[in-house]
């Protein structure tokens, strides 16, 4: 028990150092693209509309502020000409502790999500994926109203450019903060479950850098390659992935991947000290490193 401990430790420390190391390198993020910026790029400046209108005040699950951001989402969908769902139920986390006591652990979610078709009559979908709640300590402005961000202003930018072959599906997930408990409604019950090709998760440790890449599934040659040859600054660390693996951390990408799914893992990471604080707020968050994010999940989906 206490070697693992030990490991577990010494794999938190060499992933937050070398996370640490690319933020601080002179792999700086671009400059923000401005609000006139042409329609089928991503705008920094636009989507922080959507940053500044969810992170005001801290949204976990159950206040007024987390009710007034899935209706913004909702609304923004629209604006977008989507016709968004939300996914309202009941989900049970079964958790066991080491002494082999069962838990059961339930939320109520309510994760929208909307469909941008492609041309090509369905197949897997392209899914973008980031979380809407925040934590109670702090109005996350990087985690994640900045990845909501970036699900929203991709959807705008694709749809003033040509369509797509491909289904593009975006999710937007609830009670991520207390045991990623949408991800798992959605993986568990969502109609569209299966129809989920590969996921783009958007995250956020701190509230500047560049944005890493720094989780993808097994067998992820193809991804990476994908990855390097379409993102406009690629930046992801050799040993990440498996470093990450060894913590005791989870994102919603890991429902996905335990569902057998292939995805990709995104988060900037300087200034890990705003990170769930009162600090993580719209006014303080590096535009360059949302820019980065949108520039990557753009990219990609296309």
């Amino acid at each position: 028990m206490w070697n693992h401990l030990r490991a577990t430790a010494l794999a938190a420390l060499v992933f937050v150092a070398g996370m640490v190391w690319l933020a601080s390198t002179e792999l700086s993020p671009p400059a923000p693209a401005p609000r006139d910026a042409p329609p089928d790029v991503f705008s920094a400046a636009r989507a922080m509309d959507v940053v500044s209108a969810l992170a005001g005040a801290p949204r976990p699950p159950g206040t007024d502020a987390h009710a007034r951001a899935r209706a913004t989402i909702v609304e923004a969908f629209r604006a977008h000409g989507l016709e968004p769902e939300v996914q309202e139920t009941t989900v049970v986390r079964d958790t066991t502790s080491g002494g082999g006591r069962k838990r059961l652990h339930a939320a109520r979610v309510a994760n929208v999500v909307a469909l941008l078709p492609g041309t090509g009559g369905g197949g897997k979908a392209v899914t973008l994926a980031a979380h809407y709640d925040s934590v109670a300590t702090g109005p996350g402005a990087g985690d994640d109203a900045a990845g909501v961000a970036v699900l929203l202003e991709t959807l705008r930018a694709l749809r003033a450019g040509p369509p797509l072959p491909r289904d593009v599906l975006f999710v937007c997930t609830d009670a991520e903060e207390v045991g990623l408990m949408g991800a798992r409604a959605f993986v568990k019950e969502h109609p569209r479950r299966d129809d989920v090709g590969v996921v783009l998760n958007f995250e956020a440790r701190g509230r500047r850098g560049p944005s890493v890449m720094f989780e993808t599934s097994p067998g992820n040659g193809g991804l990476v390659r994908t990855f390097a040859a379409a993102a406009p600054r690629p930046v992801a660390n050799a040993a990440s992935a498996e470093v990450y693996r060894r913590m005791p951390n989870d994102t919603d990408l890991s429902i996905f991947m335990d569902a057998g799914t292939a995805g990709l893992n995104f988060a900037f990471f300087g200034d890990v000290s705003h990170y769930h604080t009162a600090l993580d707020t719209p006014d303080r968050l590096d535009r360059g490193s949302l820019q980065a994010h949108g520039d990557a999940a753009l990219a990609m989906t296309r």
